[in-house]
């Protein structure tokens, strides 16, 4: 990247309250590197638009930067020029997550977030990928040196499409694993997050910790003993039987990893076991989308201002500062493997640890993972591979493959039927070529 300190940052899916306002903090808070710039908010939802938009002015002028802050109802507006595109959108908007969990509950499949994997996840990947596609390809007229960072979900089927289907350059990013290692830190191990040196390899939403260590010391082999200890077992159920099973920890927590798995998402699993994580729980959702909403406002009648947000924990502002100044940065990242996981085929996304520098993005050699790991990372990105397919080609044979091929789709007794409900039920945002095959 050519060396600058002026930056042109654009937000598809600004009204996104959860992501935009913490993600432009970061950016504010990047003083040293980040002198000026401008900020162009994209959303097709005028009202949230123009809330954040009054929201985001009022944190800038409370933090005392020069940045310019502009709306846009057209994304094409906000391309020329563009130095960062941030993806936070999903089709359909929040109200979509509820009707996708509503349509997959009738047939039988329980998800305890469905937007990664499940078919939740694949009618995300068949409605989100259209919108990415467009976008890449028109930057790669009119701001083809720009980065994408994703952040929408599925994160790797969104990553994949760009990388695989356009020029432009991407990463896709997720606090889910640094995150659980914070965790580990803190709640098993009892040191300073900055002391549990790891490493990660995997997929989005299921990596596996394959280093932990303090002060150069491997300290893996405590850590059975001491999920017990520290009653951090009896809080990641999921995540403790999979160690015991697959001899890594996986990441990030119950939540995610226990759909990949569906014996942990039936019925009569979950009365007996009783996991705190059953079908998604919209009153916690709708709390916390209540708590981003409540800043917005408090942001806009002046009642809290740029101080009161501090940084966020994403790392998107790491990689950048890598990529302006040199400065070289260690992260996990969403990237097309190519040989970095030996037993993991080739053009299958992957998360694993990224090296960032001013040339780009290096990818770490993992090596071979556990087969059995590898095994499941494996078919899991080949269904990836079928449901982007299928929603750059808009074929419905290509979709049931991925539908067949999915974990939660064995507790449903139709998946065909299934994925006939879900294409209707979004016909209307889906490309033309989807209506004559329902």
């Amino acid at each position: 990247m050519v060396k600058k300190d002026s930056f042109n940052f654009a937000f598809i899916g600004a009204g996104s309250t959860s992501f935009t306002l913490r993600l432009v903090s970061d950016i504010l808070h990047e003083d040293d590197f980040i002198k000026s710039g401008e900020l162009r908010l994209v959303d097709i939802d005028k009202t949230a638009l123009d809330d954040v938009y009054e929201a985001l002015t009022k944190m800038i002028a409370t933090s005392g930067r020069d940045f310019k802050v502009t709306k846009h109802l057209d994304f094409e507006e906000a391309l020329p020029g563009v130095d960062f595109l941030y993806f936070t959108f999903v089709t359909g908007s929040y109200p979509s997550w509820k009707k996708d969990i509503d349509i997959c509950t009738k047939h039988g499949v329980i998800q305890s977030v469905g937007d990664t994997i499940g078919p939740g996840g694949i009618i995300r990947t068949i409605r989100n990928v259209p919108v990415v596609y467009n976008i890449a390809k028109r930057m790669e007229q009119v701001a083809p040196d720009a980065w994408i960072i994703n952040y929408s979900n599925p994160e790797g089927a969104l990553c994949l499409a760009i990388s695989k289907y356009t020029s432009m350059k991407t990463f896709g990013l997720c606090h889910g694993t640094p995150d659980t290692v914070h965790s580990l830190a803190q709640n098993v191990y009892k040191v300073e997050p900055s002391k549990l040196d790891y490493s990660a390899a995997g997929i989005n939403h299921l990596t596996w910790i394959t280093k932990l260590e303090i002060d150069g010391v491997d300290v893996y082999p405590k850590l059975r003993s001491l999920l017990n200890e520290m009653g951090y077992a009896k809080q990641e159920p999921i995540s403790t039987q999979l160690f015991d099973i697959f001899g890594l920890y996986p990441a990030p927590g119950d939540r995610h990893v226990g759909e990949f798995f569906p014996y942990y998402l039936k019925d009569e699993v979950l009365k007996e076991k009783d996991y705190t994580w059953k079908n998604v729980n919209f009153n916690m959702m709708d709390a916390w989308r209540n708590g981003s909403l409540d800043n917005v406002k408090k942001l806009k009648e002046g009642k809290i201002g740029f101080e009161e947000f501090g940084t966020s924990g994403e790392t998107s502002t790491h990689f950048m500062r890598a990529l302006a100044t040199g400065k070289v940065a260690l992260e996990m990242a969403n990237v097309i493997n190519k040989g970095y996981i030996d037993n993991i085929s080739n053009d299958v996304i992957v998360e694993i640890p990224v090296f960032v520098d001013k040339f780009g993005l290096h990818p770490q050699k993992i090596g071979r993972l556990p087969d059995a790991i590898a095994a499941k990372c494996d078919i899991l990105g080949r269904e990836y591979n079928l449901a982007v397919r299928a929603a750059v080609e808009c074929d419905k044979t290509l979709a049931l493959q991925a539908m067949m091929l999915d974990p939660l789709c064995a507790n449903c007794k139709y998946p065909n039927r299934l994925l006939d409900d879900l294409i209707q039920a979004y016909i209307d945002v889906l490309p033309d070529k989807w209506k004559n095959q329902v």
